[in-house]
């Protein structure tokens, strides 16, 4: 009766773990998007005043 619980838990272990990762790598990439986002902001933004003292 010992071995399914050890493999329950292994596999909950596991799972957790994964989910963790994945939210992780997640939340990574929407920081990458919002920095890039905001220096395209930025660069119109210079644009913008380049322009106007044109």
């Amino acid at each position: 009766m010992d071995i399914p619980f050890y493999l329950l838990m292994g596999i909950l272990f596991i799972g957790i773990f994964t989910f963790g990762l994945y939210e992780t790598k997640k939340k990574n990439e929407v920081k990458l998007e919002e920095i890039k986002l905001e220096r395209e902001k930025i660069a119109l933004e210079q644009k913008r005043v380049e322009n106007e003292r044109e």
